[in-house]
């Protein structure tokens, strides 16, 4: 059977936010793009994570940069969409539990704080002012106003709408499987049911970036790293910040850790996390593990998630818990997201490896993607994300 066959300007293989915030983006500037995915949006990491949005967790440098700018961009963004994706300001707090963390997390405070965001350290003694839910053992927090939440499943699900409804072409389903490629450029994508040529290409394809470089012979050293999530009831009162541990940045900083600590914590990469849905119900997690591509919850996992929850917040262990799952992060080995147009594929552009950060960040990947795509200068300077650095070091 002849397979279908459509010319569109930009092809962007991969449904998720980012690549959903790409396609919009993209469409909404005029151009005429396909949405291509072996899925459906949400059905890889988008779908299985919080949608905790902040400046505060993210590391030093050009991530948290990026992620000062896409918070800018997201209230206008969310207003655009004109839908309900449960967009909304939920302050946050950043635990400490050791005394001997308190200055590290400090001085990342200072940092943060030259972002412009409204944080500062608090005292032992008005922790429990702020949150009363915590348990007052914590030797200090931080306390972070105008941080943001989001529903990751109607944001992702919003944008690809959006995108559609400005003419874009969704290909559900729909797996690459061969590209024509000539004259340093690639021409067009065979997927399982159509051949679509376009000008440019944008990869957007998460945890299964690699194998889709691979194809065009582009290297993009996506692996996946997996992380548990736990979801309960409804609380009578529930935490009023977003609450995340000291150690969760440790553990995501730090992969190495778990292969050499003899703490069962750590090797699992727990760092707690709590955030409060808009129904009441909490999601908590989370563990940092390379365990492929398998995305099934361990009893291991789950049983220190609930019980480093319980010990940060006492009252959790009134709660029932609902269900667990699990997502893959698409970690890259340096630790910041691939971002830019390839040097060797004229017309290829790569917006993947955002790890646990692709919520927060998918604005302003979105916009500097589109930008790119457009012949126009990125807003941020952007060199360090190339795609070609894997190349070079190769």
């Amino acid at each position: 059977m002849d397979k279908q066959r459509i010319a569109v300007d930009v092809a962007v293989l991969g449904a998720g936010i980012i690549g959903s915030c790409c396609a919009y983006n993209l469409a909404r500037s005029g151009l005429k793009v396909a949405l291509i995915d072996p899925a459906r949006p949400t059905a890889g990491s988008s779908g299985a994570c919080d949608g905790f949005l902040s400046v505060s967790t993210k590391a030093p440098g050009i991530t948290m940069d990026l992620a000062v700018a896409s918070r800018a961009l997201y209230p206008d963004l969310v207003a655009a969409l004109g839908g309900e994706v449960e967009f909304e300001r939920q302050d946050s707090m950043l635990v400490v539990e050791d005394e001997a963390d308190l200055s590290k997390i400090a001085a990342h405070v200072d940092t943060v704080r030259a972002t412009g965001s409204d944080i500062a350290m608090i005292e032992r003694r008005a922790i429990c002012t702020h949150e009363p839910t915590l348990n007052p053992d914590m030797a200090g927090a931080a306390l972070t106003r105008g941080d943001f939440k989001v529903s990751p499943y109607r944001m992702t699900f919003a944008l690809a709408r959006a995108a559609l409804a400005q003419g874009a072409i969704a290909l559900w389903n729909d797996k690459p499987v061969a590209f024509d490629i000539a004259g340093g450029s690639v021409r067009s994508v065979e997927t399982d049911r159509a051949i679509v040529t376009a000008e440019q290409f944008v990869f957007a394809a998460g945890v299964w970036s690699e194998a889709l470089g691979a194809m065009v012979g582009l290297t993009i050293p996506v692996v996946p790293r997996r992380g548990e999530l736990v979801v309960t009831d409804r609380l009578a009162a529930p935490p009023r910040h977003v609450l995340v541990s000291a150690k969760y940045l440790t553990a995501k900083a730090d992969p190495d850790a778990a292969k050499t600590s003899p703490d069962p914590l750590v090797r699992l990469g727990h760092g707690f996390v709590l955030e409060t849905t808009a129904t009441g119900q909490c999601v908590i997690g989370s563990t940092r593990t390379f365990s492929g591509f398998d995305r099934s919850s361990s009893a291991e996992g789950v049983g220190a998630i609930v019980s480093e929850a319980v010990r940060r917040v006492p009252s959790l262990a009134r709660a029932q818990v609902l269900r667990s799952f699990a997502g893959l992060r698409p970690f890259v080995p340096d630790k910041k997201p691939i971002i830019g147009r390839s040097g060797r594929l004229s017309n290829v552009l790569v917006a993947t490896g955002h790890e646990g950060d692709g919520i927060t960040l998918a604005p302003i990947t979105g916009a500097l993607i589109a930008a790119l795509v457009r012949g126009q200068s990125a807003s941020l300077d952007i060199t360090a994300l190339t795609p070609d650095r894997f190349a070079t070091a190769a």
